[in-house]
């Protein structure tokens, strides 16, 4: 059975003009846990501190925002991958729905996240680890991480994914430990001393001062944790019966990583319901926490699970990377010598793979903010235009227009667009600098290898 799916698959990239020269062997359970390494579990300890001060401790209610957005959002990719179950993810869904020359901008708009996210991780992990091994330098710790992970990709997608399930379990593992603390120390009279406080939610005199404003300006950070439903995409072409376990994958990465972000944010706010104010520094928000209910041992394992989950993220990451690469460089839309090379035996992207440790190198020099900035544009526009995507190409072209398909194509796609561009709209002055900087690039060498967009980027196969 499992073959007869694989060579379905096989014969629906073949009716997109593509040949099958990846490996189809991930099932459901690889797929979501490549996307739940992706957005790493224990990332939202690394925002808790900022974002709760930022919040005035509305967390939870943050996180409940930035879900919405993202739930949308993870309906439009699981719809558009029904229609194109290819690699190229937000480049091909833009690419053969709406206009070629916009999906290779969608492309290159959503790089940023892919490239730059393995950097983030580097530079986190170095920033972890520095204060535990002072006499490393951090760019040893960068460069270590990157060739492990380089490694591991290159020898396939089944080895990255045997060794991220293996992540995963590490860090489910600590939250759960983490969480039984909480609970004792609720229970036993510390904190708000209760489980149930609708202010650890949200706080109406908290919210009238700050605005909800603050609330979107918050959520737009938050974004970044959910980044992985989305990348699991990326490997439609690697994916066991891809048009059912994607979308299947990509609701259940979604949606639980919402609901998991938005319980352990309340509980966090129960056990230390002025931490908000109390910080001695928003950046070690997430020790502090750790320490007052679990103790200084817990604030140690934390940085060592920290650590894996990066690692981890890292390496889904690159992945998503490397296929983004190859469907463009497939298309032609960048060399395709370079990019659409498979290694024979692998069925990896190699050189994609190579280029993009290359690139994370950069890491040594660049600050986190920077890099981070460049991940929230990108992704947001990229979240956007898939949303638009759906309503191109179901109810404009297939002109699927009943009562339910009205709600399914046009009201809920532009419902997860409208709340992405809040968002959007929502993030700092440096961050749009460097986002339209990155999208100019792109859009001069589109014009330069498409005769200023007057010819299909090249070897592009439209069908409908």
């Amino acid at each position: 059975m499992e073959e007869l799916k694989n060579k379905q698959a096989a014969s629906d990239l073949e009716r997109f003009g593509y040949e099958q020269t990846l490996n189809r062997v991930l099932p459901l359970s690889s797929l979501i846990f490549y996307g739940l390494a992706y957005l790493c579990p224990v990332t939202i300890f690394s925002t808790y501190g900022l974002v709760s001060n930022m919040t005035h401790g509305m967390l939870s209610l943050t996180y409940a925002v930035a879900t919405v957005a993202m739930f949308l959002t993870a309906l439009s990719y699981s719809e558009m991958v029904k229609a194109y179950p290819v690699a190229g993810s937000v480049y091909s869904y833009v690419q053969r729905s709406i206009n070629p020359h916009l999906g290779f901008l969608a492309g290159w708009a959503i790089l940023m996240d892919y490239l730059l996210l393995p950097m983030i991780n580097y530079l986190l992990a170095s920033i972890f680890l520095a204060p535990v091994f002072p006499d490393v330098p951090a760019w040893a710790w960068i460069v270590g991480y990157i060739i492990f992970v380089t490694i591991i990709n290159y020898f396939g997608i089944q080895l990255t994914a045997w060794v991220n399930n293996g992540l995963i379990i590490i860090q489910a593992v600590f939250v759960v430990a983490f969480l039984l603390f909480v609970i004792k120390w609720l229970a036993t009279g510390s904190g708000a001393a209760t489980f149930f406080d609708m202010n650890a939610f949200i706080n109406n005199e908290e919210l009238s001062s700050i605005g909800f404003g603050t609330i979107l300006t918050g959520a737009s950070i938050l974004a970044l944790s959910f980044l992985g439903f989305d990348a699991v995409t990326t490997v439609s072409e690697e994916a066991i019966n891809p048009e059912k376990n994607i979308g299947k994958a990509i609701i259940i990465t979604c949606l639980g990583a919402g609901i998991y972000f938005i319980i352990v944010a309340y509980l966090c706010q129960l056990s230390w319901p002025m931490g908000w104010n109390e910080f001695e520094s928003v950046d070690s928000g997430a020790y502090e926490l750790i320490g007052k209910v679990a103790g200084v041992t817990m604030g140690y394992l934390f940085t060592a699970v920290y650590c894996i989950g990066c690692l981890a993220s890292a390496m889904a990451s690159q992945a998503s990377a490397s296929r983004i690469l190859f469907g463009m460089g497939r298309d032609g839309s960048l060399p395709k010598k370079v990019f659409a090379y498979i290694h024979p035996k692998h069925k990896t992207p190699t050189f994609n793979i190579f280029l993009i440790g290359a690139i994370s190198l950069v890491g040594v020099k660049l600050s986190l903010g920077a890099a981070a900035s460049l991940i929230n544009f990108g992704a947001l526009a990229g979240f956007a235009l898939v949303n638009f995507s759906v309503i191109a190409h179901y109810f404009v072209k297939k002109k699927q227009r009943g009562t339910w398909n009205t709600i399914k194509y046009l009201i809920l796609p532009l419902g997860g667009a409208a709340v992405c561009l809040s968002i959007w709209v929502s993030l700092d002055i440096h961050s749009k600098i460097l986002g339209f900087s990155w999208l100019a690039v792109g859009i001069v060498y589109l014009a330069a290898t498409t005769s200023f967009f007057r010819k299909l980027p090249p070897d592009l196969k439209m069908e409908e």
